[in-house]
């Protein structure tokens, strides 16, 4: 029997599926940041709205740290980190105004919290936890304050 992605053979007869699920979460999470850093990179250029442009570069830092942390949570459970990154890239690639791309990033930022809420009985330990939840929170921090920089 595979392992599964997100793991090497050797780590495979140690390895529960409530893991493999678990590791495979993390990396749909660290594929999304990785879109997120991509697209807040692309963005930032174009944005006209100083306040807007402000946030954006604060959550590509913050962005940016999730990526790190998610991956070493990856290898502290001795995964596999995926390389890829989340579809979301295309996604607002392919949208031609600002706003409609600044209206999906606030969909993005909603999704993941929303994942993280989803997957909270996950196979982790409390301070794994406590980063997810403070990834959760800081989305959901970034939808409240882009929505009132863009209303406002």
């Amino acid at each position: 029997m595979s392992a599964g992605p997100g793991f090497s053979s050797k780590q495979e007869d140690s390895v529960t599926d409530e893991t493999r699920e678990t590791i495979a979460f993390l990396n749909r999470l660290l594929e999304a940041e990785r879109a997120g850093v991509k697209v807040l990179a692309r963005l930032i250029p174009d944005i006209r709205n100083e306040t807007v442009a402000e946030l954006a570069r604060s959550f590509l830092r913050d962005e940016g740290m999730n990526c790190q942390v998610l991956k070493t949570m990856i290898e502290n459970m001795h995964g596999t980190v995926s390389p890829a990154v989340g579809d979301f890239v295309g996604k607002v690639e392919a949208l031609s105004s600002m706003e409609e791309k600044l209206d999906l990033l606030v969909r993005g930022q909603e999704w993941v919290a929303r994942q993280i809420r989803k997957n909270r009985s996950m196979a982790l330990t409390a301070p794994d936890r406590l980063f997810l939840e403070s990834i959760k929170v800081q989305h959901e921090h970034n939808v409240d304050a882009l929505k009132d920089a863009l209303n406002g």
